[in-house]
């Protein structure tokens, strides 16, 4: 049976062209309670394909006339079909299609050039698809004149909110479904202190995402430590990322993102709720360490499960509940490091000595919509960036337009912040420190 013929029965793909994207079906979701630990056997962890090239599912949810803004300083209209796991166009005479990933983002962006043709790219109310993991960004835009200025900026919302969602549904599709747990597994005793575990996507290299059981511990002695599990039974580790004073946890800015990184890994949760719970108790052991508090003790350890539970539980009134979906990514062989399989090659990473001190990104940026190095697939997907006015809404500022667009495309989420290169911002103080 074809995939690409086929809608899929538990998505939002449908069957005919008049169907409309349901955003209501892509939220956010908690557990009312804690489930028990998985007791029945499992083995591996699971992988997804992550590339690019991967069949587009049914039929376009949304399709309209757009500005391509290419490497070769060309500016184009192409029709943009948009899938529930990708999107397409067709510039000069050839089709080009690419499946999302996790590991991608959409936000709105402003240049502030001419290209050699004489075109005012300040004209354009653009935005930029960045698949980052793969090296590639596209820059579309709408067209606006001084009377249709406002109606280019609800078009260009339309697009951004959702592609958005697309991305997060392509995301959710490939969580089993599970709870956030705090208590650990009486008889695994690694897990004795647990702070906080679920599922994670991490990005394995450029052509595999595996779903792994990560379980965050406390301060004790120099560092705490991130544990990675191949599954919820907590049976076998993949590896363990120290985490220091000094250590590197950014999230990435764009529009619904779930991505964070540590160190040199890159995450992706189910829900921006999640990334957000995630990046304050990260962010709260470091405070630890900073301080140079003690390793808690079994009480310490029951209050700070408890704050955790608290803030799960204030939060759920906001969440409703999520469907059981199909993978939107195809599915590869379950893995395994103790079998010897592929899994523990990829994933090693055993991180004990503290990491260096993050270097501060290069200033250098390209100056305008030039050479940008060859492209993937083609000359308009960008392997750098241009750079962005201080007028920009989203990358450059944060103003009340990119405020409103996160709120229009999935409610409250965390505060996102830009460095001065626009990429990857420090998780900030999302929340007041655990006692």
């Amino acid at each position: 049976m074809s995939v690409l013929s086929t809608p899929l029965c538990r998505c939002i793909c449908g069957s005919n062209r008049s169907d409309d994207f349901d955003p209501s079906r892509v939220v956010d979701a908690f557990a009312d309670d804690e489930p028990p630990p998985c007791t029945a056997p499992m083995h591996g962890y699971l992988s997804y394909c992550a590339t690019t090239d991967q069949p587009l599912r049914g039929v376009p949810i949304r399709e309209g006339g757009l500005w391509l803004l290419s490497a070769e300083e060309e500016v184009a209209m192409v029709t943009l079909s948009l899938y529930v796991n990708g999107f397409a166009f067709t510039h000069k005479g050839r089709e080009h299609s690419f499946s999302l990933s996790p590991f991608a983002l959409v936000r709105n962006c402003k240049f502030q050039a001419t290209t050699s043709e004489g075109i005012d790219l300040s004209d354009f109310k653009c935005f930029k698809v960045s698949l980052f993991t793969q090296g590639a960004c596209f820059y579309f835009g709408v067209r606006a004149t001084k009377a249709e200025e406002r109606e280019a900026e609800e078009e260009r919302s339309r697009w951004v909110i959702d592609i958005s969602r697309a991305m997060r549904l392509v995301t959710q599709s490939l969580f089993p479904p599970f709870s956030i747990a705090c208590e650990p597994i009486d008889t695994v005793a690694l897990t004795q202190r647990r702070l906080l575990a679920g599922y994670l996507l991490h990005h394995d290299d450029m052509t595999i995402a595996s779903v792994l059981f990560c379980e965050l511990h406390p301060q004790g002695r120099d560092h705490g430590k991130l544990v990675v599990y191949e599954n919820e039974t907590c049976q076998v580790v993949v590896m363990e990322i120290c985490i220091t004073e000094r250590s590197t946890c950014c999230e990435k800015v764009g529009i619904s993102c779930s991505c964070f990184s540590i160190e040199d890994h890159l995450f992706s949760t189910r829900t921006l709720a999640e990334r957000k719970l995630w990046l304050r108790a990260i962010s709260n052991v470091k405070v630890k360490l900073q301080n140079r508090a003690p390793s808690p003790t079994r009480e310490d350890l029951v209050d700070y499960r408890h704050a955790i539970r608290e803030h799960i539980r204030m939060s759920k009134a906001a969440f409703q509940g999520q469907a059981p979906m199909d993978a939107l990514l195809h599915r590869q062989p379950r893995r395994s490091t103790q079998s010897g399989m592929d899994g523990g090659e990829e994933l090693r990473g055993f991180l004990l000595a503290p990491p260096p001190a993050p270097v501060a990104p290069d200033p250098a940026e390209p100056n305008k919509l030039g050479d940008f190095g060859e492209a993937a697939k083609s000359g308009f997907a960008h392997h750098g960036e241009p750079p962005l006015s201080p007028s920009d809404p989203v990358e450059a500022e944060g103003t009340e337009e990119a405020r409103a667009a996160m709120s229009a495309a999935a409610g409250a989420s965390p505060r996102l912040e830009a460095n001065s290169s626009g990429r990857c911002a420090p998780a900030s103080n999302l929340a007041p420190r655990t006692p």
